[in-house]
């Protein structure tokens, strides 16, 4: 149980925080099953603690709203609601809670409100700025469809594998067609070859660093890789580029906004839990 200057924490709070951390990190490919349960648990209590703490200081700082704004706002929640297909007796049965954290949001946008609004605003110099720090975010990498051909050495000679890629090659080069030599003589299991369309994310990868040293139409040289024989050729392809300051700007000024907001409820948070009583049990 988590308990803050005596409220204790919903439970259901929590683990919602937690499905969030854990959901964002399987999506990033970061971690599997459960082996950072415990960090993201830890996160989501503080994030949490966090929550509870700027709530409890709106209470503070904030009266309540007037009776008919509380009316207004709470007739917009239970349209939602049925919007989303509860019934009436759900929100009979929901109706102090619900009528409760419609004065908690209330008060609590207007807290917020008043903390952000002494918040310099930002310049078009600003705005440049990050986008120049993080530029990366706007490049859109180099991509190609590719056709692949592969041999896995068997014999006792791995000569023959080799010589026999080499004549594949040729005879690409004097003009065969490569879907079809690959179609014939590929090892793949399957006998996949087409990759679709593949972007360059890794520079440092040998299949990824020949695909990507290749002309449009080009058919590589016979390259070794995990254990067995290539040969690629590129049906067509797309140089990296950048979106332009002016076509992300709005979008960076929304976000940069946002952290701006974020930071300041956080420095609070930090303050306000140097006097808070937190008890874990």
């Amino acid at each position: 149980m988590l308990r803050i200057n005596g409220e204790i924490a919903d439970p259901g709070l929590i683990e919602d925080a937690f499905a969030r951390f854990k959901a964002e990190a399987e999506m990033l490919s970061e971690v599997s099953c459960c082996e950072r349960d415990e960090e993201f648990r830890l996160q989501a209590e503080e994030e949490t603690i966090d929550g509870i703490l700027l709530a409890q200081e709106a209470e503070e700082r904030i009266p309540p709203p007037e009776a008919e704004e509380v009316r207004s706002a709470f007739e917009q929640t239970l349209r939602q609601w049925r919007e989303h297909g509860a019934s009436w007796d759900l929100l009979d049965a929901q109706r102090e809670s619900l009528r409760a954290e419609t004065i908690s949001r209330l008060r609590m946008e207007r807290f917020t409100t008043s903390l952000w609004q002494d918040l310099p605003a930002l310049t078009e110099d600003d705005l440049h700025a990050w986008y120049q720090a993080n530029v990366a975010r706007f490049r859109t990498p180099p991509t190609a469809h590719a056709l692949h051909l592969v041999r896995f050495p068997e014999g006792s000679d791995p000569w023959d594998d080799y010589a026999a890629m080499l004549d594949l090659r040729k005879r690409a080069l004097d003009g065969e067609d490569f879907a079809e030599l690959a179609k014939a003589h590929t090892k793949k299991r399957g006998g996949e070859v087409d990759l679709g369309w593949i972007d360059q994310q890794r520079i440092f990868n040998p299949f990824e660093a020949m695909l990507f040293s290749l002309r449009e139409g080009e058919v590589s040289p016979v390259f070794f890789y995990e254990q067995a024989l290539h040969l690629v050729k590129v049906v067509e392809a797309r140089e990296a580029s950048v979106q332009p300051f002016e076509q992300v700007s709005a979008e960076i000024r929304e976000e940069v906004e946002r952290d701006r907001r974020l930071r300041v409820l956080k420095d609070l948070a930090t303050k306000l839990r140097e006097k808070a009583v937190i008890e874990r049990e």
